[in-house]
């Protein structure tokens, strides 16, 4: 008894499990600023030497709470009036920076757990846009027209989420997706991001586009930057084989497409710091760490492009504010 004793109060009482649904309150207006970048070596048959290139992206945007709805749910004014690209140097070409008048103008409903349940498009005047992200696709050599199509779509899916921008589902903007449960320090839950070819249980050679899943852990509260935060953490591994997907699509042997395997991997983890009492994302850090092989049948010594993809993303909350109230609560 007296060891059971002592054991408790070294531990302390067990903490209540926490709700971390988020608290929106009418008027409110937050202002953040997103910063992406991302280094990708590709490497061709035969050369030595990876061909580096850099891709840096931000933009910053603000919300306003406009109406409050039953059950904590809020009507936002989504503003995000530029999108600023930078492309690293190459052999050719010096540094560019381009800025895109995005003028992206949405009215979005969002519950407590950060999901998106509605969408207007209040935009005037259209140019580029939430996932049109000026990212030109590398060009895939080897593999005929219908296949390059394809590796093509979900390489293009493994830059989005490396790069964490674009549409709503996959920035940064509404995250992290909270649990629907009180959760207890070290309780789990998961959310899609995306989709990607993986094999089948129990049907060997079988492939099927299955969702891509971040597994959301909370780690409870604690000291970040010098502040209280309550810290939830995402991670999300994938490694797959595109080809056998690839060449199933194509109703075709890899003999026929000369497409033999294309191995694909992506890790990323995103650490979010939450305001303790609001459950607002103060600060959001992501990495990632993936890349891709194409062999074609002709080529069993070495991958005909070897690509390797590296991904850094911050999001800050920098202002926070009240607005001129412009509807009433209900």
């Amino acid at each position: 008894m007296l060891a059971s004793l002592v054991a408790g109060l070294l531990l302390g009482p067990s903490a209540a499990p926490v709700n971390l649904g988020r608290t929106f309150k009418l008027g409110e207006k937050l202002a953040y600023k997103v910063h992406s970048t991302i280094h990708i070596e590709q490497k061709l048959k035969g050369l030595d030497t990876a061909v580096p290139q850099d891709l840096d992206l931000s933009y910053g945007f603000t919300t306003e709470v406009t109406q409050l709805k039953p059950d904590g749910i809020a009507v936002i004014h989504y503003l995000r009036p530029t999108f600023t690209e930078v492309r690293g140097e190459t052999f050719n070409s010096p540094p560019k920076t381009t800025v895109d008048k995005a003028n992206l103008d949405f009215q979005l409903t969002v519950s407590p757990i950060n999901e998106i349940l509605g969408m207007k498009d209040l935009t005037k005047k259209k140019k580029g846009g939430a996932g049109d992200l000026g990212f030109s696709i590398l060009a895939f050599a080897g593999a005929r027209q219908g296949g390059a199509e394809a590796i093509g779509r979900f390489i293009s899916e493994i830059y989005r989420l490396s790069l964490f921008v674009g549409s709503f589902d996959s920035a940064l903007d509404f995250a992290p997706r909270m649990s629907l449960d009180d959760v207890n320090v070290g309780d789990t839950w998961r959310k899609t991001v995306g989709y990607q070819p993986q094999s089948l249980k129990g049907k060997e050679g079988k492939q099927a586009v299955q969702r891509l899943d971040y597994v959301y852990t909370y780690r409870g509260p604690m000291v970040s930057e010098g502040r209280k935060i309550e810290r939830v953490d995402a991670d999300l591994d994938l490694s797959t084989d595109l080809a056998p997907f690839v060449n199933q699509a194509e109703d075709a042997t890899a003999e026929e497409t000369g497409l033999s395997k294309l191995p694909l991997k992506i890790k990323a983890h995103i650490a979010f710091d939450l305001d303790p009492v609001t459950h607002r994302t103060i600060l959001a850090q992501a990495n990632t760490d993936g890349g891709f092989e194409i062999w074609a049948t002709d080529s069993t010594d070495e991958a005909i492009i070897q690509q390797t993809i590296k991904g850094e993303t911050a999001m800050r909350l920098i202002g926070v504010g009240k607005a001129p109230t412009v509807g009433k609560s209900h």
